[in-house]
């Protein structure tokens, strides 16, 4: 569905499967039949640097880029976030905005514009373009300082 809407390949069911095993949480969706999803990726300290760098690959990233399951992690990377009606992507934003504020706020949080809408969107929600990284790379550094980074 996901690959539908956005006129593109994103990654593999497969790949997709692997990452949200790795992680605990990678894949999301809403509507009953299923008409949004989003896939959202904790990042490692090397997943983080390879995404500001470029060496990231969305499609089938490199295990170590990806905070396991359980472990602390030092950024998010949303890997799509779509909905195939107007309130499905209500849903899908909305969700994606509550747990960006309430579980991500401490972490950067990085997303690609791979459509005019999508870059609109993440504009909207305060994403600025990131120079050095992935093409079309947008980020929303952390919200609020970690616990760990406040003394």
């Amino acid at each position: 569905m996901a690959e539908l809407l956005m006129s593109s390949k994103i990654a593999t069911p497969d790949s997709v499967a692997e990452m949200d095993r790795i992680t605990g949480m990678t894949a999301w969706v809403t509507g009953d039949p299923v008409d949004g999803i989003f896939l959202t990726l904790p990042l490692s300290p090397l997943g983080e640097m390879a995404v500001r760098d470029g060496s990231y690959d969305p499609a089938n990233p490199d295990p170590v880029h990806l905070c396991v399951d359980g472990k602390g992690c030092a950024g998010f990377y949303i890997g799509v976030y779509a909905g195939a009606t107007r309130d499905a992507r209500k849903r899908v934003m909305t969700a994606a905005a509550v747990m960006r504020v309430e579980l991500f706020s401490a972490y950067p949080c990085f997303a690609r514009g791979a459509t005019d809408d999508g870059k609109r969107s993440m504009a909207s929600l305060g994403f600025a373009p990131c120079e050095g990284g992935l093409p079309d790379l947008y980020v929303q550094e952390a919200l609020v300082q970690a616990r760990s980074e406040v003394a």
